[in-house]
C-alpha cells in the first residue's frame, strides 16, 4: 500500500509540473512536435465529420508514422477541445503507463521498493520531464516498450496462454505507436523465446509464442502491410542519407560513438546515471534477471549508436530499462548506505525536475563535454505572432483559398508551426517551404530577418534573403511588403503579397516579342538541342502588361530534356507540342533583365509527344537503382524485366491517361518473381511506392496528357482535339499579338 501511495504521489506531482509548464509557455510547437499535432487535428476532424468512414484516410495520413498517438489525441479533442493541455494530457497518460509498468516490473523482478525507485528515476529524468511537455511519439514509445517488457515477463517463457495473447496485443500496440518499437522488442523477445525452447513443455510454449507473434503481426498488418516495401527505404534514408545531409558525423567516428554516452547524465540525471553504471555491473551477480535487462538495454543502444542519424529522442525508450537497472544498482548497495543514498536520490530528483521544467538552478558556464549538467527547457511567456500573420493573410485574401510560402526554417517560425495553426483553425491556406528556383503559384510569402534555422536546412532561405538584401526591384514590385512586426528573438517578421502591377513604357506586342526571345534561355536548364521551336501566345494586351497570358503553345521537332544542373538522366523527345494555360510571369523581370520568371501556370497539357524505345532505354540506364531494368515496347503495353540479386522480376505495364489521382495511370500485370506469378493484391502493395501518378498530381499545376498509345518501338501521346499551331514558319514569330480576350 505504501508503494502504491508513493507511486500515486509521483504521478500527481508530474501532472502538476506539466500542467503549470503548459499554462506558462507561449511558444509555438516546433518541427516534428507541430507535425504530430497537425496530424492529431486532422484525425480529430476526420473522426468528428466522418466517423468510422474516415478510417481509410486516417491510415493513409502519414507514410512513416502510425496514427495511434495522434488519433488518441483526436479522441480527447472530441471531449475536451483542441488545446495544448489536452494534447499534453495524452502524454501524461503514456507517462503514467510507463511509471506503473516500471513499478510492476521492478516489483516482479526485485521487490516493491525497487519498483518505486525505478519509477522515480525515470519520471524525474530531465529529458523525460522535457518530453512530457512536448507532443512527440517517443514518450509513448517508451511506455509501450516497458509495458510490453512487463507482459513478456508475465508470460513466464510463454508458459501462460492468456499472457501470451496479451503479449500479442502489446506488440501490436507498440507497433502502432512508432516503427522503431521493433528494435526495443526483438532482443528480449528473442532471449525469452530461446529460453522457452529449452524449457519443459516446449510444444505448448512454442504454440503460445507463435500465437503472440501472429496476433501482433496480424493486428499491425493494416498499417504496415501497405508500407512493407516503402518503409524500409524511408528508414534507411533517415538513418544515413538524410543524416549525412544534415551534417551528422559519420558512423564509427568518436563524435558519433560518444554522442549518446556523454549525454547520459544531463538527460537521465546525475545520480541516476551513476547508479545505472553501478547497477549494470551489479546485475552480473543476478543471473535470473541480468539477461533480460541487458538484452533490453545493450542491443537497442548498439543499434542507435551504429546509425548516423542521432537524436536524444531516439534513445528515450531505453530510459525505463535504464531506470530499472539503476534501481537495481541502489538495491545492491550495502544496507548502511542504502537509506542515505535513497534520500539523496529523492532530493536530487526534486531539484532536477525543478531545473528541467523551470530552470530553478543556474547552469554553470562550463561543464564537461560542453553539455549542461541538467537538460533544462523552462517555459517562455514571449508570444510569437503566428495568429497575427495568419489573420493578415486571411484578411488580404478576403477568406479565399491562398497559397503561402514560409521561407525560414527557424524552430519557432517555420512552415511546421504555421501549417499546424492553419489546420487547427480551419483556414483555407496551403503552406509550403521556401521555393527553389521560382516563386510559383504563391499568393503570400512569410519571411524573417536574422537566423533562418539550422544551417543544413536553410540553403534556399539564405539565397532568398541574400537576394532581397542586395536589392531586387522586380521581385519587390510583384511581392510588396504588406505587414511587418518584431519577433521575440530580435528579428523582424515580414509578409509579402503577390500583386500584379503592370509595366509601363512598353507596348504589349514588344513585351510579347521579348517573352518569345526569352523562351530559349528559360528552357536551357531543362531542355537542350531544341530543334524547330515555335511559340504562339494568346493574350489580352492589357493583361499581358500585368504578366498574364491566356495560353502559350510550344512546339518542337526534337528536344533533349533533363535536370542538367543536377546532371540528371536525359531523355530525347520528338514531335513535341505543349499547351500552357493561365500563365503568369513577372513582367518587371522580363523588361528589366530579359528573364522569364514564372509565377503561375494553371494547366499544362501535353498534346503530342513521341518517345522512341531506344531513347527510353538510354534514359532508364542513367537512373540509379534502375540499372538492371530492361524494357520493350509492344502493342498496348511495356514489357519490363528487372535483374537483381536473387530472382528477377518480369511483367507488363499498361499506360493510360489518368482519370483519378493523376494524369497518368500505370497498371502492372502478369508480374512474376523468378518465374512465379505474384497475386494482384501483392503487386498493388509493391507498385504503389513506384507509381508516378501521385507525385504528378502534387505538381503546382494541373497536368493533362493526350491519349497514350504504346506501339512497337515507341510511346505516343496524341490529342486529336488539340488546337493547331498558328505560327508555322521561322523561329516562332507571333501571329496572336493583340488578340482581344473573348467575353
Amino acid at each position: 500500500m505504501k508503494s502504491r501511495l508513493l507511486l500515486t504521489g509521483l504521478v500527481a506531482a508530474l501532472v502538476l509540473v506539466v500542467g503549470i509548464w503548459v499554462a506558462l509557455d507561449r511558444r509555438p510547437p516546433v518541427w516534428d512536435h507541430a507535425n504530430h499535432l497537425e496530424r492529431s487535428v486532422v484525425c480529430w476532424r476526420l473522426l468528428s465529420e466522418r466517423g468510422m468512414a474516415g478510417v481509410g484516410q486516417i491510415v493513409e495520413m502519414s507514410s512513416f508514422y502510425p496514427p495511434l498517438v495522434p488519433c488518441a489525441a483526436g479522441l480527447l479533442y472530441l471531449v475536451f477541445g483542441v488545446t495544448p493541455l489536452t494534447s499534453q494530457a495524452l502524454m501524461l497518460v503514456f507517462l503514467g503507463l510507463a511509471l506503473v509498468s516500471l513499478f510492476l516490473l521492478g516489483r516482479r523482478l526485485f521487490d516493491a521498493p525497487t519498483g518505486v525507485l525505478a519509477a522515480l528515476l525515470f519520471g524525474t529524468a530531465p529529458f523525460v520531464v522535457y518530453s512530457a511537455t512536448n507532443f512527440q511519439l517517443d514518450l509513448p514509445l517508451a511506455a509501450a516498450a516497458i509495458f510490453t517488457l512487463l507482459v513478456l515477463v508475465k508470460t513466464e517463457a510463454f508458459s501462460q496462454h492468456s499472457w501470451s495473447i496479451g503479449l500479442g496485443l502489446a506488440v501490436a500496440f507498440g507497433m502502432w505507436v512508432k516503427p522503431p518499437f521493433a528494435i526495443f522488442l526483438l532482443p528480449p523477445l528473442g532471449l525469452v523465446a530461446w529460453r522457452a525452447l529449452r524449457a519443459g513443455g516446449r510444444g505448448r510454449r512454442v504454440v503460445n509464442l507463435a500465437l503472440a507473434v501472429l496476433l501482433g503481426g496480424a493486428l499491425s498488418l493494416p498499417w504496415y502491410g501497405l508500407r512493407v516495401f516503402g518503409l524500409p527505404i524511408q528508414v534507411a534514408n533517415r538513418a544515413f542519407k538524410q543524416a549525412a545531409e544534415s551534417g551528422y558525423p559519420e558512423t564509427l567516428t568518436p563524435a558519433s560513438l560518444f554522442f549518446y554516452p556523454k549525454a547520459l547524465l544531463p538527460t537521465f540525471g546525475l545520480l541516476a546515471g551513476l547508479l545505472f553504471v553501478w547497477g549494470f555491473l551489479a546485475l552480473a551477480r543476478q543471473p535470473a534477471v541480468r539477461g533480460l535487462l541487458w538484452s533490453a538495454a545493450v542491443v537497442p543502444f548498439g543499434v542507435f549508436v551504429s546509425i548516423q542519424n542521432k537524436n536524444l529522442r531516439y534513445v528515450l525508450p531505453l530510459l525505463p530499462v535504464a531506470a530499472l537497472i539503476a534501481a537495481a544498482g541502489l538495491r545492491a548497495v550495502g544496507p548502511a548506505w542504502r537509506p542515505r543514498l535513497t534520500l539523496a536520490v529523492v532530493v536530487v530528483s526534486v531539484l532536477q525536475v525543478g531545473t528541467a521544467a523551470f530552470g530553478i538552478l543556474p547552469v554553470p558556464p562550463w561543464t564537461p563535454f560542453n553539455l549542461p549538467i541538467v537538460f533544462s527547457f523552462p517555459p517562455s511567456s514571449l508570444e510569437w505572432p503566428h495568429r497575427q500573420v495568419l489573420d493578415v493573410i486571411v484578411r488580404e485574401s478576403r477568406g479565399a483559398p491562398a497559397t503561402v510560402s514560409v521561407v525560414p526554417n527557424f524552430d519557432y517560425f517555420s512552415v511546421s508551426n504555421f501549417r499546424y495553426y492553419a489546420v487547427r483553425d480551419g483556414l483555407p491556406l496551403e503552406l509550403s517551404r521556401a521555393w527553389d528556383r521560382y516563386p510559383l503559384r504563391l499568393d503570400f510569402i512569410i519571411l524573417k530577418t536574422g537566423n533562418q534555422g539550422p544551417e543544413f536546412s536553410i540553403a534556399k532561405p539564405k539565397r532568398i534573403m541574400e537576394r532581397l538584401a542586395a536589392g531586387d526591384p522586380a521581385f519587390e514590385r510583384i511581392f510588396p511588403v504588406i505587414w511587418e512586426a518584431p519577433l521575440p528573438d530580435g528579428s523582424v517578421a515580414i509578409v509579402r503579397q503577390r500583386r500584379l502591377t503592370p509595366v509601363t513604357g512598353v507596348s504589349p506586342p514588344a513585351l510579347a516579342h521579348q517573352f518569345e526571345e526569352a523562351v530559349a534561355r528559360f528552357l536551357e536548364p531543362y531542355a537542350r538541342e531544341v530543334e524547330g521551336l515555335k511559340i504562339d501566345l494568346d493574350y489580352s494586351p492589357r493583361d499581358l502588361l500585368r504578366g498574364e497570358i491566356r495560353r502559350v503553345l510550344i512546339e518542337a521537332r526534337t528536344a533533349r530534356v533533363a535536370e542538367f544542373a543536377r546532371q540528371g538522366a536525359q531523355l530525347r523527345l520528338g514531335e513535341l507540342r505543349l499547351t500552357l494555360e493561365g500563365v503568369v510571369v513577372n513582367p518587371h523581370r522580363l523588361i528589366g533583365s530579359g528573364e522569364i520568371e514564372p509565377l503561375e501556370v494553371e494547366r499544362l497539357r501535353v498534346d503530342h509527344l513521341v518517345v522512341a524505345e531506344q531513347d527510353l532505354r538510354t534514359f532508364l540506364s542513367g537512373l540509379r537503382r534502375l540499372g538492371g531494368l530492361r524494357l520493350g515496347l509492344e502493342e498496348g503495353a511495356v514489357t519490363v524485366a528487372l535483374a537483381q540479386p536473387g530472382p528477377d522480376v518480369t511483367g507488363r505495364l499498361r499506360l493510360l491517361t489518368g482519370g483519378g489521382a493523376g494524369p497518368l495511370a500505370v497498371h502492372a500485370e502478369q508480374v512474376r518473381l523468378g518465374g512465379i506469378p505474384l497475386p494482384d493484391f501483392l503487386v498493388g502493395w509493391v507498385f504503389r511506392h513506384y507509381d508516378p501518378a501521385p507525385r504528378l498530381a502534387k505538381l503546382p499545376m494541373t497536368v493533362e496528357l493526350g491519349q497514350i498509345r504504346v506501339e512497337p518501338g515507341r510511346i505516343v501521346i496524341a490529342d486529336t482535339a488539340a488546337p493547331p499551331m498558328r505560327s508555322r514558319g521561322g523561329t516562332g514569330r507571333l501571329e496572336s499579338q493583340g488578340r482581344k480576350r473573348q467575353p
